[in-house]
Order: structure tokens, then sequence, then C-alpha cells
């Protein structure tokens, strides 16, 4: 079982999702009904309607009901909110491409994933690398990366202080705690932020 206030965060967020989701849609759909209407305002209603819909669905997943078990082609699709409209991307060329990941596992590293784009402020890229049995690595490169500081309190398991723009870190440590996932961070290269490395030893 989750920590209450964890159950609780991820209820209202699924509720949330499920109430927006359905109002995107129908945005989506009387776009879709105009097709062929041009300008430069339509545009830009298409292009905010997809990332109204990728993010709803990436907070479904990761902060809401989860994704289940996931290929890593399908967690690729559900991170891709999280990249829509930003000057930042997301690497899997170093994740092993035939492992599935169990549910609770996939959910913590979107969670890490969200962290990791936070600490992009002037863009870059999210490396992910690994496997099931060493362990899932992560991290933030680009020009100023750097995980947010409060991770750093989160890992040594001391109070964190968070506001709305890093609620992802008490969220990556309490899901990854219940679940049984390890997070430590490793030795980076000097200049560039160290990877984080998830490994899980049960399932929730």
């Amino acid at each position: 079982m989750l920590p209450d206030k964890i159950a609780l965060a991820q209820a209202v967020c699924t509720r949330l999702c499920h109430d927006l989701g359905g109002a995107v849609g129908a945005l989506a759909n009387a776009l879709d009904l105009m097709d062929g209407a041009a300008g430069d305002a339509m545009d830009v209603a298409r292009d905010a309607s997809a990332i109204m819909d990728r993010r709803i669905r990436f907070y479904r997943a990761a902060v809401g009901a989860g994704c289940g078990d996931c290929r890593v082609d399908e967690l690729a699709q559900a991170a891709e909110g999280l990249t829509l409209g930003r000057r930042a991307m997301i690497d899997f060329n170093d994740l092993d491409s035939t492992i599935v990941l169990p549910a609770h596992l996939a959910q913590a590293v979107l969670l890490a994933l969200w962290t990791a784009i936070d600490g992009l402020p002037r863009g870059g890229a999210v490396r992910v690398g690994g496997d099931l049995e060493g362990g899932i690595s992560i991290w933030p490169d680009g020009p100023s990366a750097a995980w947010p500081p409060i991770l750093s309190a989160g890992l040594a398991g001391e109070p964190m202080q968070f506001t709305a723009r890093n609620v992802s870190v008490p969220l990556l440590v309490s899901v990854s705690a219940s679940a049984g996932i390890r997070l430590e961070m490793l030795h980076g290269r000097t200049g560039v932020a160290a990877p984080l490395l998830m490994t899980a030893f049960t399932r929730n």
C-alpha cells in the first residue's frame, strides 16, 4: 500500500486527468472537423491541443493511475508529454529495448524523467540507460544541467522543502520507497550531472 497522502495525490491526479482529458478530447475533435482551415491561429490551436493531450497522458501515467507494465517504446510514448513544446528531448538509446518495465518501476522512471527534465533550464537531453538486472540510470545532459537540490535531501532521508516547481521529487522518493526501488546517485564527470541509478528489489 502506498502512504495515504501519496495515494490521495494519485487519486486526485487521476480524477483531474479524467475530467480535463474529456475537454481536451472534445477540443481536438472540433479542430479535426475544421481540417483544412489555414492560418497561424489554427496552427497554434492544433499544437496546443496536442501538447495538452500528451501532458495529461503523462500526468495520468506518472502521478495518477499509472501505465501498467511498459515496453520501452510505450514508456517513451508516455513520456512525450514532458518534451512537447520544450527545448528538451529524452534519449532512450542506451536502455535495453527488449525489456518490459513492471508497473511500479515504470511509474517511478516517469517521475525520475520529470525530475530530470526540470533540471534542464536551457534545454538539452535526458539520457536513459541500463537494464532491469543492473538498474536503470537517468541523468539530465545540457547547458547548466543539474538535479533539483532537494533530491539530495530526499535520497538521504531528510525532510524535503518542496514547492509546485519541484513536486516531482517527493513523489519520486515516496513512490520508489513504497515500491522497493532503491535510488542511488552515482559519481558523474566534472561539470556533468551525475546519473541517478534506480534498482528494483521487490514488486508492490
